[in-house]
């Protein structure tokens, strides 16, 4: 949990207390190699962060998987839009390693928020944070090569990204496995 709580404080301090409620919330679940936590079709009512392991998160589109995100240790790991809409997810969330994540449902976040807040303040720092992110990624894809993200990726997380399929990363990056095969050779 203290993984947790760092990447908390990269946004703001919590009191005792505060930490305290949050964690009597959060339940840690053991999560086997390719195990689904979310299936398309299934409203997401978690959201988890991952100690560790690592998750890709897809879409299936005319029988071709598509990565949309990796989840690395230190990560949120949750279709944020299900968790907030409440509607059904079009992704697939699976484990790539056996893997540890600790989650907290809906009920008891808006509960907290309501309680603390500083946990609310926090909750709308990290939700602005993760949008930046997907923000990124989309402009990634209109304004950098095929070698800037794949040179982005293995920045982001060099040790964990030898655990994953060139064709997953080939995936997540909108590119074939051959054009990454090219983007590694010449590196």
């Amino acid at each position: 949990m203290e993984r947790i709580r760092t990447y908390f404080e990269r946004f703001a301090k919590l009191s005792d207390a505060e930490w305290t409620d949050f964690t009597s919330c959060l339940k840690m679940k053991s999560v086997e190699q390719r195990t689904f936590i979310l299936q398309e079709g299934e409203v997401c009512r978690e959201l988890a962060f991952v100690d560790h392991g690592l998750f890709r998160m897809y879409r299936v589109e005319d029988g071709s998987e598509m990565i949309t995100a990796f989840s690395f240790p230190g990560e949120f790991v949750s279709n944020y839009r299900s968790f907030l809409t409440g509607l059904p997810s079009r992704h697939f969330i699976e484990s790539l390693q056996p893997s540890e994540i600790y989650s907290i449902d809906k009920e008891s976040l808006v509960a907290l928020y309501d309680k603390h807040k500083t946990l609310e303040r926090l909750g709308r720092l990290i939700a602005e944070n993760l949008y930046l992110g997907v923000a990124s990624r989309l402009d990634s894809f209109h304004f950098d090569s095929p070698k800037q993200r794949y040179e982005d990726l293995v920045t982001r997380n060099p040790k964990l990204l030898e655990a994953i399929p060139q064709y997953m990363i080939a995936s997540y990056l909108g590119i074939t496995p051959e054009t990454l095969s090219r983007i590694r050779a010449r590196r």
